[in-house]
C-alpha cells in the first residue's frame, strides 16, 4: 500500500511540480501514460485495502491503517490542488485533474466502504472542500428563501444564516473536518425539508441537532428572559421558566451529534441558565449585593483591560477547556467580584454575561492582536 502512495507522492512533489523546468515538455504520450499507470494504481489500491481489512483480525490496527492512508491520501489531494496556478498550461492542468480523480476515488472508496474506521475528524482535502462550499452555498440560498416566506423569527433566522455564511464561506481558510460539513449538510436539509416551518420548529430541530453555538445560545437566553419579564409575580417566573425547562428537556437528540465539540450541549448550557436564574429568584436578591460575598478593592485582581476584553479572554479560556466549569453564570459572577478592570473597581455581571456571549468585532481583533503580542512575549521568558 505504501508503496503505491509514495510513486504518486513522488510523481507531484517532483516531476509534476509546477516549477519543474521540463513539465510544459511533456508529450501527450506521456501524459497518456501517466494517466493510465495512475489509474491502474488507484486500482490496485483499491484491492490491497479489502484484502488488508479481510485478513487483519485486530480492530485498531484496521483503524490504524485506514487512518494513516486516509491522511496521506488527503496530504496528496491537498499538494495536487495547490499545484494548479495561471502558469500552468492547460495539458497539465487536466493531468492534475484526472490525478485528483484518482486519488479521490480512493479516498471516497475508503469511506465508503470502511466508514467504521474512516476518521471523521481529519481536515477536508482541499479539492474536496472548495466543492463543499458550493453545495452548502446552494443550500443556504435555499434556506434563505425557505426563511423569507416562513413566520420564524428574524433574529433566530439571522442566527443560522450568518452562522452558516461564517463558518463556510468567509475568506479565510481554515481546516474543516469531514464531521463538520456533515454537520452542516444535515442542519440544512433538516431545515429546509421541515413543514409546516416555524419558529418553534426551527428551534426543535437545533436541539434535536444539538446546535450549541454562541449566538443561538444567546438567542435562548433573551427569549427565556423576555417571557420571565411577562410574568408579574415572583411564583409565576419560576413556573414559566420551569415550564420552558419542562419543554426544552422533553426535546428529541441525535447520538453523537453537536455542533461544537469542545463546548458542552445546548440542553446543559440552557438548563444552567435556567436553574441559576430560578436559584436567583427563589433567593430574591442578587448575589452580588449580598454583605457576605463582597471582596476589599485590595484583595481583588486588578487588570488593565476592559470589561469586554476581559469577557472574550475568559470565553477563549472556557472554549479550550482551561476553565472546565460546567456552567457558565456562576463562573463569571465570580470573575465579576474578584476581578477589575481600567475603568472600574466594580464589574456588573450582567454586562460581563452579555459581553461574553455576544462579544463584538472590534474587541476579538483586538485579542488577537494581544495574542500574537503573547507569542513574542513568551519566547523571551
Amino acid at each position: 500500500m505504501i508503496t503505491f502512495l509514495k510513486k504518486w507522492s513522488t510523481l507531484i512533489h517532483e516531476k509534476l511540480c509546477p516549477y519543474h523546468e521540463h513539465l510544459d515538455k511533456l508529450s501527450d504520450a506521456e501524459i497518456n501514460a501517466i494517466i493510465n499507470e495512475s489509474a491502474a494504481e488507484a486500482e490496485n489500491v483499491r484491492n490491497l485495502l479489502v484484502n488488508y481489512l479481510i485478513n487483519s483480525s485486530n480492530i485498531s490496527d484496521k483503524q490504524q491503517f485506514i487512518k494513516v492512508n486516509q491522511a496521506m491520501l488527503i496530504r496528496l489531494l491537498d499538494r495536487l490542488y495547490s499545484c494548479r496556478n495561471d502558469k500552468v498550461p492547460e495539458k497539465i492542468l487536466h493531468l492534475y485533474n484526472q490525478l485528483g480523480r484518482h486519488l479521490q476515488a480512493s479516498l471516497d472508496f475508503i469511506e465508503d466502504f470502511f466508514g467504521n474506521y474512516f476518521d471523521k475528524n481529519e481536515k477536508l482535502p482541499a479539492p474536496y472542500l472548495a466543492i463543499s462550499r458550493d453545495e452548502i452555498g446552494n443550500r443556504l440560498e435555499k434556506l434563505m428563501f425557505v426563511f423569507d416566506d416562513a413566520a420564524v423569527d428574524k433574529v433566530l433566522g439571522n442566527v443560522i444564516v450568518q452562522t452558516v455564511k461564517q463558518f463556510f464561506c468567509c475568506k479565510i481558510e481554515k481546516p474543516i473536518s469531514y464531521a463538520e460539513l456533515s454537520y452542516h449538510k444535515v442542519l440544512l436539509d433538516e431545515l429546509i425539508s421541515q413543514e409546516p416551518i416555524s419558529t418553534a420548529n426551527v428551534r426543535k430541530i437545533l436541539y434535536l441537532l444539538n446546535f450549541n453555538e454562541f449566538s443561538f445560545i444567546d438567542f435562548e437566553y433573551q427569549r427565556l428572559a423576555g417571557l420571565v419579564e411577562l410574568a408579574e409575580t415572583r411564583p409565576a417566573k419560576i413556573l414559566t421558566l420551569r415550564f420552558e425547562q419542562k419543554i426544552i428537556n422533553q426535546y428529541p437528540e441525535k447520538l453523537n451529534t453537536v455542533y461544537n465539540s469542545s463546548m458542552p450541549s445546548l440542553k446543559e448550557q440552557v438548563n444552567g441558565w435556567i436553574e441559576e436564574e430560578i436559584k436567583f429568584l427563589g433567593n430574591g436578591m442578587p448575589a452580588e449585593k449580598e454583605p457576605s460575598t463582597s471582596v476589599d478593592n485590595n484583595e481583588k485582581i486588578n487588570t488593565s483591560l476592559s470589561v469586554a476584553k476581559l469577557a472574550v479572554l475568559v470565553r477563549l479560556l472556557v472554549v479550550d477547556k482551561i476553565i472546565i466549569n460546567r456552567t457558565v453564570a456562576p463562573m463569571l459572577r465570580v470573575v465579576a467580584k474578584t476581578m477589575t478592570t481600567l475603568q472600574r473597581d466594580e464589574i456588573s455581571f450582567g454586562s460581563l454575561e452579555t459581553k461574553y456571549h455576544s462579544p463584538d468585532r472590534a474587541t476579538i481583533t483586538a485579542m488577537r492582536d494581544m495574542l500574537f503580542k503573547w507569542i513574542n512575549i513568551i519566547s523571551k521568558l
